[in-house]
């Protein structure tokens, strides 16, 4: 399936990835215009196919990412920035996912109500919200652009994460760097017009609508790396350190984002390879049914007991009546 031209670097298949681009700015304006006239269930019902979108255009900008589309560098900055527009600022998050791979790290001790910020006070929370509301114009961005061309990469990540301080100091790092500054700001600017856009368009759809529910799905979505990753059968086993998912529904959505382990084992691999890495893999790594997002402690309660019990070193009935 693999047949390369000389456009695309790996497979022609890949213009599937790049037609997300223009299939999600068709699919936003098109919400915005419709707006007025769709009623609250039409809009409740819009909200996981939302969600369904942010998925795909992170799995076409994952694969992106790891096997560039085209041979010529600066169609490959184009689909960058196509997928900026869309979905957000590119360039930052590659260097955070480049970083992940590059990290050993297990989640099997970890609470996802902590990663996505559910067990704050309700008045943190509404914070949070407002915080993403001055966000959702890219003022976060903007800041952070102009504190990097003045302050020391250790600094702002102490300032502005100082719970990743490590993690965020070489992201920060990296981006300072020229070329890697110029890649995002050019993204940060695609994602902010696509939003000025919408706004232009409808700005009640962009500030009652479209925000709050982007606000939710970033919410959830901050827990991917953890659905990904809890209860892997041997986080120090890179055959055994993920959860893959084979849902025919997922997969296909997200261009194969739910062959996890079979990603991590070969990173290099196009998403195309993925269900043949497969068979190289051991039968008794994890495996979730459907999506990645079922793979949650409360859908697995005898498991999430029995890490519990590894983490803390107390026995499992303790654990279950802590529980």
């Amino acid at each position: 399936m693999l047949e390369r031209t000389s456009i695309f670097r790996h497979s022609r298949w890949d213009a599937l990835s790049l037609a997300v681009i223009p299939f999600q700015v068709g699919c936003f304006v098109s919400f915005a215009v419709s707006f007025p006239g769709l009623s609250p269930l039409a809009l409740a019902a819009l909200v996981p196919a939302l969600f369904a979108l942010s998925l795909q255009s992170s799995g076409a900008n994952h694969n992106h990412y790891h096997t560039a589309i085209f041979r010529v560098r600066w169609l490959n900055a184009a689909a960058r920035i196509g997928f900026s527009m869309v979905g957000g600022p590119k360039t930052p998050h590659n260097i955070g996912h480049g970083l992940h791979h590059a990290t050993n790290r297990s989640w099997n001790g970890t609470s996802v109500l902590r990663i996505i910020g559910l067990n704050r006070p309700l008045h943190k929370q509404l914070l949070a919200f407002g915080i993403f509301l001055l966000e959702s114009f890219g003022l976060k961005h903007v800041v952070l652009l102009i504190l990097l061309r003045h302050w020391p990469a250790d600094k702002l990540a102490a300032t502005v994460a100082p719970e990743e301080h490590e993690l965020a100091t070489r992201v920060f790092r990296k981006l300072k760097e020229r070329g890697t500054l110029r890649a995002a700001q050019l993204d940060i600017a695609a994602w902010v017009s696509f939003r000025i856009l919408l706004c232009a368009i409808d700005w009640r759809f962009f500030l009652f609508y479209f925000v709050p529910v982007q606000f939710c799905i970033d919410t959830l979505r901050q827990a991917e790396n953890y659905v990904q990753h809890w209860g892997a059968t041997d986080p120090e086993d890179p055959r055994r350190d993920s959860v893959s998912c084979y849902g025919k529904l997922y997969n296909w959505l997200t261009f194969n984002l739910g062959y996890h382990q079979e990603h991590h084992y070969r990173p290099g691999a196009h998403w195309l390879q993925l269900p043949r890495i497969r068979e190289e893999l051991p039968l008794d790594r994890r495996q979730v049914p459907l999506t990645h997002y079922t793979n949650l402690p409360l859908f697995f309660p005898s498991l999430a007991t029995e890490l519990q019990a590894r983490v803390t070193s107390e026995p499992v009935a303790v654990t279950r009546t802590r529980q």
